[in-house]
């Protein structure tokens, strides 16, 4: 590990929730999946929340997922799968609220699961009005104990600018890694092929509406069922937790029969969340 990841770990080791931030491309992830394993690997119980809902690897986009991590890890999407919040789209411009809420939750309940470390990471928006009240909205809603931020050049710094001199959260910053930066193109091809995973082996799943609640997920607000063909959609069970997702492969004309395909086992099914983003397979 380089001088700058060993004091983004000193400072990690010390806290019981860090939150690691930068704009794309600055190896927030690769820092964020090191920092769990040489927790875990430290004998800490390490719970990681995934806070990016378009390039997610702790479950699929347009959720923020919980992972337990009890050992080092080459990839963050090996964690341990613990929750799902399905948020329904793969930007949160429709619900920066939402987002930071659920972010929050999943850190609260790996602390409640008995996680002694709990790792945040986020999304690359953190220029420009939005990302500066989305990023704001998270770190007032997860309370962290440290912030690491990671820097090309002080692109982080009106964030951070808030905190400064507050007993909390503690401020490490780290320069940015040398990491290949991708195109749009790429981010979405990513998104693809991580929806394709999440849904492979997926079967059709006919749900009873008057069994079934339906609601519009956060970034969704206004969708209806009858709008909602193609889409993907959150399958939570009777406690409100997400299962997983599905897509929408049909809806009965009379709207009391909504179709699926997913790998979540139809009984458990309690509610559905209607999306926005569509997923159509290859």
């Amino acid at each position: 590990m380089t001088v700058a990841g060993a004091a983004a770990l000193d400072a990690a080791a010390a806290a019981r929730v860090t939150l690691v931030l930068g704009a794309n491309d600055t190896g927030k992830t690769t820092l964020v999946t090191r920092l769990a394993g040489a927790l875990a690997d430290a004998g800490h119980a390490v719970g990681v929340v995934d806070a990016d809902l378009g390039q997610s690897d702790v479950g699929p986009p347009t959720t923020v997922g919980l992972g337990r991590v009890r050992a080092p890890i080459a990839r963050l999407a090996e964690a341990e799968l613990v929750a799902l919040e399905f948020l329904g789209v793969t930007s949160p411009a429709r619900c920066m609220r939402e987002t930071a809420a659920a972010t929050a939750r999943l850190v609260r309940r790996a602390l409640d699961l008995g996680c002694t470390r709990v790792v945040v990471d986020t999304s690359g928006l953190v220029t420009g009005p939005f990302g500066l009240a989305l990023k704001r909205l998270k770190i007032d809603q997860v309370a962290p104990d440290v912030l690491i931020a990671l820097q090309r050049a002080g692109e982080c710094e009106p964030i951070l600018s808030a905190y400064a001199g507050a007993a909390r959260p503690a401020i490490a910053r780290v320069p940015a890694g040398p990491t290949r930066r991708r195109s749009p193109a790429a981010r979405r091809e990513a998104r693809l092929r991580a929806l394709e995973a999440h849904l492979a082996g997926a079967a059709p799943v006919t749900l009873d509406l008057a069994r079934v609640a339906v609601r519009a997920a956060p970034g969704a607000r206004g969708l209806t069922v009858g709008e909602a063909d193609g889409v993907l959609v959150g399958l939570d069970a009777g406690d409100g937790r997400t299962l997983g997702l599905g897509r929408v492969r049909e809806i009965d004309p009379t709207q009391t029969r909504l179709t699926v395909d997913t790998g979540v086992d139809a009984a458990q099914i309690a509610a559905v969340a209607i999306g926005r983003a569509r997923y159509r397979a290859a």
